[in-house]
C-alpha cells in the first residue's frame, strides 16, 4: 500500500487535471473520499442563487467586545487544498518543475496549506521534510484523520488523538490551525460528543471544526449552544462557501480567528463578486479585532484557484489596505529573449 502522501499528493502529477480521471485513478477510499469532497456544494447551474452574506449573528458583537484593542495588523492568509496539481507549472511555478520540488515553489507562492493528506494518515519522516522545505512563516493546517471523525466519530479517541497532536507538533512554528470535518451524518444528537472531545483538546494547538449535517443548521437553539460552547474552548467554527449549501455560510464567530474554505464554480463570474462581498465582511471583522484569516480556495479544476487568489489579494489591497502573500505568474521568455 502506498503511503498516505504518494496517495494524496505524489501521484496526482501523472493524471490529467481533469477531476474525473484524477477521481478514477485514485485507490477505492480515497476515491471515494475525494468524489464526495468535490461533490459538497456542487450545483449544475447558479442560476437562482442567492450569493448574499447573512447579516452578522448578534453574538458576533459580544466575541468583538471582549477583545482588547488592536494593536498589530492582522494576518490574513490564501491557501490552497493541494501543491501538487501539475496544472500550476508553467502557470505558478517554473516550467518543467518536477513534482519532487512542487511543495518548494507552493510555500513560496503561498503562504499556509490545507494539508487534507493527512485526513488519510501520515509518516513522521515525510513531516519532517515537508517542514525543512518550507519557509519560516509558512503554516501547514492539518486535517484531522477520519479514523478520529469519521470511523470513531470521535469517542474513544484519546490514543489517536495524542498520536496525532503529538506528530504534528514535528511542523513546530510552520503548525497553523488544525481542522476537522466532520461527516454529513453527525448531527446535533452527537453535541455532546463533540463538545466532550474539544474540551479535551490541547489548548497548544488551534483547532477548527466544520459542521456538514444540515440539522445543525436547521436548529439555530442547538447550533448557537455549540458556537458558544466554541467561546469556552477557543475553537473555530468554519465557515463554508458553497453554491448548493447556503446554510453552512453561518457567519458566526467565536474567537479572533476565521477560518474561511470558499468553494468555486470553475471561474463564473459570480466567484469574484462574491470574493468581493468576502472582502468587504472581512473588512468588518477586522476593523472590529479579528486578528487572523485563514482563506482556502477551492475549485473543481484546481488551478483556477490562481485566479481566485490573485483577484481576493488584490481587492484586500484595495478595500482593506492588507498586503497578503499572492502567488505571481510565470513570466516565459519570448524568442526574442533568446537572442
Amino acid at each position: 500500500m502506498h503511503a498516505p502522501d504518494q496517495i494524496h499528493h505524489g501521484s496526482r502529477q501523472r493524471y490529467d487535471i481533469r477531476p474525473s480521471l484524477l477521481i478514477q485513478k485514485l485507490p477505492p477510499p480515497e476515491r471515494i473520499a475525494y468524489d464526495r469532497a468535490m461533490d459538497f456544494g456542487k450545483v449544475s447551474s447558479t442560476n437562482g442563487i442567492d450569493f448574499s452574506l447573512p447579516p452578522d449573528p448578534p453574538a458576533n458583537a459580544s466575541v468583538f467586545n471582549r477583545r482588547p484593542p488592536q494593536t498589530t495588523k492582522p494576518n490574513v492568509l490564501l491557501g490552497l487544498p493541494v501543491w501538487t496539481h501539475p496544472g500550476y507549472v508553467g502557470k505558478i511555478f517554473p516550467v518543467g518543475t518536477k513534482s519532487h520540488d512542487y511543495l518548494y515553489h507552493y510555500s513560496r507562492q503561498f503562504p499556509t496549506i490545507e494539508l487534507n493528506s493527512t485526513f488519510y494518515g501520515y509518516r513522521t519522516t515525510v513531516l519532517e521534510k515537508w517542514r525543512d522545505t518550507a519557509p519560516e512563516g509558512f503554516l501547514f493546517c492539518p486535517k484531522l484523520p477520519k479514523e478520529i471523525t469519521h470511523d470513531l466519530r470521535l469517542v474513544a479517541t484519546e490514543r489517536a488523538t495524542q498520536q496525532f497532536v503529538k506528530t504534528m507538533e514535528i511542523f513546530g512554528d510552520k503548525l497553523g490551525v488544525a481542522w476537522m470535518l466532520l461527516p454529513e451524518s453527525f448531527g446535533p444528537e452527537r453535541r455532546d460528543t463533540l463538545l466532550s472531545y474539544v474540551r479535551a483538546w490541547p489548548r497548544s494547538i488551534p483547532l477548527a471544526v466544520e459542521l456538514r449535517d444540515r440539522r445543525w443548521f436547521e436548529n439555530q437553539t442547538a447550533l448557537e449552544e455549540l458556537f458558544a460552547a466554541f467561546e469556552e474552548t477557543a475553537t473555530t467554527p468554519i465557515i463554508t462557501d458553497a453554491a448548493g449549501r447556503r446554510d453552512v455560510l453561518h457567519q458566526r464567530l467565536t474567537n479572533s480567528t476565521v477560518v474561511l474554505r470558499f468553494l468555486g464554480n470553475l471561474l463564473h463570474p459570480s466567484d469574484f463578486t462574491r470574493l468581493d462581498t468576502w472582502v468587504e465582511r472581512l473588512h468588518e471583522w477586522i476593523t472590529n479585532g479579528v486578528t487572523t484569516v485563514y482563506i482556502f480556495l477551492h475549485q473543481p479544476e484546481e488551478d483556477h484557484t490562481i485566479e481566485l487568489a490573485e483577484h481576493l489579494a488584490d481587492r484586500l489591497r484595495t478595500v482593506c489596505g492588507i498586503e497578503t502573500q499572492s502567488p505571481q505568474r510565470v513570466q516565459r521568455l519570448t524568442q526574442q529573449q533568446f537572442f
